[in-house]
């Protein structure tokens, strides 16, 4: 019943804001009547569980719906703090609230699906994991240290020294559930943790990979600058590894729980 009623909360928010105004930052963002059919579809199969091949789609497309909820949380940190940043600190509120259904939905929906996904065994998701969470910090070293491979056109970031912080969290959080020290943690800690960042990563990546695609297609305009074929591959590649490392942090997570 959460699944359903979440998902027609979901909707109902959609549908309702889907004629407001939005801050820039938000293009690309999935558009509402993606988010309402989605969440539709969802509650249709939160009814109906035996009826799977209407579940993936829809908990697919909640994802993309819910990309841009961290980049809201901190814009909203600026906001209510009220610490200078500028354009940074507005906020989409009622766009957020949306997206934040959105990602509840896709938790319950994706539960539901879960129940009967099998895990692959062994530690290999966790270790993939590890290794994709070193794609974006390294792309950012490289650029840093001057490296012009498929840095975009307007670059002027300094040394990634959050990038680096996350890096190192990510990779300890990763090998934290597949190796036996992770299992002496206490183990409300690691799954919060996995499923917290699996949250974060695929949320962020979908927006960039399903954005990307979408602005490709014609169906949503979007950030990307489409002449700029480094650009392009820059979001649909480094930044889409966030969508495979959320994916192989929830399996692992998952497999986790279940050992």
């Amino acid at each position: 019943m959460a699944a359903t009623a979440v998902s027609l909360l979901t909707l109902g928010v959609a549908v309702a804001t889907s004629g407001l105004p939005a801050p820039s930052y938000t293009a690309g963002f999935a558009p509402h009547a993606v988010t309402a059919a989605a969440a539709l579809v969802g509650a249709i199969f939160a009814l109906f569980p035996k009826a799977a091949p209407l579940g993936w789609p829809a908990a697919v497309l909640l994802l993309w719906s819910a990309g841009g909820l961290v980049l809201d949380a901190f814009r909203a940190f600026f906001a209510v703090t009220g610490i200078p940043a500028g354009d940074f600190a507005r906020v989409d509120w009622p766009g957020m609230a949306g997206r934040a259904l959105a990602l509840a939905a896709t938790a319950l929906v994706g539960a539901l699906l879960l129940r009967r996904a099998r895990v692959p065994r062994g530690p290999w998701l966790g270790y993939t994991a590890f290794a994709l969470g070193f794609v974006y910090p390294a792309a950012k070293l490289y650029w840093s240290f001057g490296g012009a491979f498929l840095r975009p056109a307007v670059y002027e970031e300094g040394f990634p020294y959050g990038e680096l912080i996350m890096l190192a969290v990510g990779a300890a959080g990763s090998l934290a559930l597949v190796q036996r020290w992770g299992r002496r943690l206490p183990r409300g800690l690691v799954v919060a943790g996995g499923w917290t960042g699996a949250a974060m990563l695929a949320t962020m990546g979908s927006m960039s990979v399903f954005g990307t695609l979408a602005q490709l297609l014609g169906v949503t305009d979007g950030p990307v600058p489409l002449g700029d074929v480094p650009a392009v591959i820059t979001v649909s590649v480094v930044y889409g590894s966030w969508l495979l490392f959320g994916l192989a942090v929830g399996g692992a997570t998952l497999a986790f729980q279940r050992r």
